[in-house]
C-alpha cells in the first residue's frame, strides 16, 4: 500500500449501529420517504397541508410527515406525501424529487449533545436558524429536533455516513 492510500472507515451495519458514550447516544434510523421540493413552497404547502416554511437548524418537528428548510426556495419533505402531488413538475409551481435513501439519518440524544455539537458545528445555542443545513464534522448535513428539543436528527449523504460515524465515535472518546 502506498503512502498516498487513504484508509476509509468501514461501513457499519446501520440496522444495529449504536454509539453510547460520553452521555451521548447516536443510532442510525431508516427514513425511506424523503423528497426535495423546489419552487413555489407556498403552493406545495397548500397542496399537501405541510409547513411551507420548514424547520431550520435545531427547529422542532412533531409529526409523521414534516418539512425541513434547505434554502430560500427548497425544502426536504420527510414522511408519506399525499397522492395529489407527483414526482417532477407540478402545475401549482413546484417540483418534487424523491430522494429515498440518499441520506443516512442519525438520531442523537443525551446530556452530552451540547459538547458534541460544539465540536462538530458552529451553531450557537440561540434557537433555531432559518435553514436546517449545517456543516457537521466538516461535511454538509441537515440537523433538526424531532418530537422533542433534546432528540436531534442528522441527515448526511450516505456515501459520507461511515466517515461521519467514525468522526463522532472519535470525538466522543476524546
Amino acid at each position: 500500500m502506498s503512502e498516498s492510500t487513504v484508509k476509509l472507515a468501514p461501513v457499519p451495519d446501520w440496522a444495529d449501529a449504536l454509539i453510547d458514550k460520553a452521555d451521548t447516544r447516536i443510532r442510525a434510523i431508516d427514513l425511506p420517504d424523503q423528497a426535495v421540493i423546489s419552487g413555489n413552497l407556498a403552493a406545495f404547502g397548500a397542496a399537501t397541508g405541510l409547513d411551507p416554511q420548514g424547520a431550520g437548524a435545531l427547529g422542532l418537528v412533531t409529526s409523521e410527515s414534516y418539512t425541513i428548510r434547505l434554502a430560500r426556495d427548497r425544502l426536504l419533505a420527510v414522511g408519506p406525501l399525499p397522492d395529489n402531488v407527483r414526482d417532477g413538475w407540478n402545475e401549482a409551481g413546484f417540483a418534487l424529487t424523491r430522494t429515498g435513501g440518499a441520506d443516512q439519518v442519525f438520531e442523537l440524544s443525551g446530556d452530552g449533545l451540547p459538547v458534541l455539537l460544539s465540536r462538530a458545528t458552529t451553531l450557537e445555542d440561540t434557537g433555531p436558524s432559518p435553514s436546517a443545513l449545517v456543516t457537521f464534522a466538516d461535511f454538509r448535513a441537515t440537523l433538526y429536533a424531532h418530537e422533542r428539543n433534546d432528540l436531534l436528527r442528522l441527515h448526511v449523504e450516505r456515501g459520507l455516513a461511515a466517515h461521519v460515524w467514525a468522526w463522532i465515535e472519535a470525538a466522543l472518546e476524546s
